[in-house]
């Protein structure tokens, strides 16, 4: 509830979140025992994210596989994933669909595919049969919901790509170039081009050849098409090159060396800080897979995570903030360009649990206290965020960002200025 209060208190009409697939169904697999407290749990969580004026855009899977698939099974690559997955979504949408308008069915499925202590023999060809099968289980999830749900529930469903943007080293040479295209399409163009035109990128398919798995001729057609709209996370940029490798395995057959320019400031990720590659792989998305048609592109990550020694730091977080007026801007001029842009989610409303990093690393607008009762405290980059969504707070609360004030504060009219105008035409 204190969360949900926070985001109403700073205007915030949009919420990301997840459902944990475990909670629904214990087991995980097809058919087996569903747990009701974990449904009027989450009914709850959404009657009151609606009640509070908050729209749920809700991820089916965020990368919490049951353990008993990975322990009777072999979790991406069982034979049985497709027809598990679709069970859970099928009860998803059966119990939330009418308080849920807005579905991903995977969470930067390029990470599910290509993180994971694999043994030195799965290199070869494991990635790609992972994405595989999370390509088949997105198109089998989506084509439920729209044969049997969306015409009464009316909501609409894809899931959520990531990719750094990749630049030529050198833009001089040729063979740079198409390193930064071969490191695009082993990243995006992976899981885009199948969802949008039903087969993988010929780049891929070039490299990897029987490597990569094929799609049946019905697989093509649930495939293609298999989003309502596209959703993007992007967080940094980095340079390429040639590199040729002797083994086989994702990292080496991209045959990409990336590197950064040492003039880039980072984040405490160690992630390098570049606005303008944020508008250049937005424009990346519109060439290849929105230019001609009506979807929508909804940025559903862009964020930092700042070192905070203490709460004073926390609160004023000027780093977060530079990055999130520079990035936004470059998201507004891309607007500007005629790019059809419609949601933007800050990552992270909250501190959080980031994987392999724990709590150590802070993507939250809204600091938190861990401990056993933790505290919320609200940061410099959320009543600055607020104010950009048109909530229109006091500005004194955000004056000790003297020296980026004139900036920030004209991104913002400029945003809500131009929001004006949409609404007046």
């Amino acid at each position: 509830p204190e969360d949900i209060s926070l985001m109403k208190e700073y205007g915030i009409k949009n919420y990301r979140m997840s459902i944990a697939w475990s909670r629904i169904v214990p087991y995980g697999n097809a058919n087996s025992q569903i747990n009701l407290k974990a449904i009027e749990h989450y009914k709850k969580q959404f009657q009151d994210l609606l009640a509070a004026g908050i729209t749920p855009f809700v991820t089916l899977f965020h990368n919490d596989m049951p353990a008993y698939l990975t322990i009777e099974g072999d979790g991406y690559t069982d034979p049985d994933f497709v027809e598990d997955f679709t069970y859970y979504a099928n009860i998803c949408f059966y119990f939330f669909g009418d308080l849920v308008k807005y579905w991903f069915t995977f969470n930067e499925p390029f990470c599910l595919a290509v993180f994971d202590d694999f043994e030195p023999q799965d290199y070869p060809v494991k990635p790609y049969r992972r994405g595989h099968a999370l390509l088949l289980a997105h198109s089998a999830a989506v084509n439920l919901y729209r044969t049997k749900y969306k015409p009464t529930q009316k909501g609409k469903i894809g899931w959520v790509l990531n990719s750094e943007m990749f630049y030529p080293k050198d833009p001089k040479k040729a063979e740079d170039v198409e390193a930064a295209k071969r490191c695009l399409a082993f990243e995006i163009d992976w899981f885009a081009d199948p969802v949008s035109k039903g087969d993988y990128p010929e780049r891929m398919k070039k490299i990897l050849g029987n490597r990569l798995p094929s799609f049946t001729e019905e697989e093509k057609k649930l495939l293609k098409g298999s989003a309502d709209f596209f959703a993007l996370n992007h967080y940094f940029t980095q340079l390429a090159e040639p590199e040729e490798s002797t083994t086989q395995g994702w990292w080496q057959d991209r045959k990409c060396k990336t590197s950064e320019k040492p003039e880039w400031k980072k984040t405490h990720m160690g992630w390098p800080i570049v606005p303008e590659g944020f508008h250049d792989l937005i424009v990346h998305v519109h060439e290849n897979w929105l230019k001609g048609t009506d979807l929508e592109l909804f940025i559903t990550e862009n964020g930092a995570a700042i070192e905070e020694l203490n709460t004073t730091s926390a609160v004023h977080d000027i780093v977060r903030l530079d990055y999130l007026q520079t990035y936004i801007a470059e998201l507004d001029r891309a607007i500007d360009e005629g790019i059809n842009i419609t949601k933007y989610f800050v990552w992270s409303l909250l501190d959080n649990f980031e994987w392999g990093s724990g709590i150590s690393k802070r993507f939250g607008i809204i600091r938190v206290e861990f401990g056993d009762n933790p505290k919320r405290i609200p940061k410099g980059s959320l009543k600055w965020f607020a104010n950009l969504i048109g909530k229109q707070l006091n500005p004194v609360s955000y004056t000790h960002l003297r020296a980026h004030e004139t900036s920030l504060h004209l991104v913002c009219r400029l945003l809500l200025e131009k929001k004006n105008r949409q609404q007046e035409t």
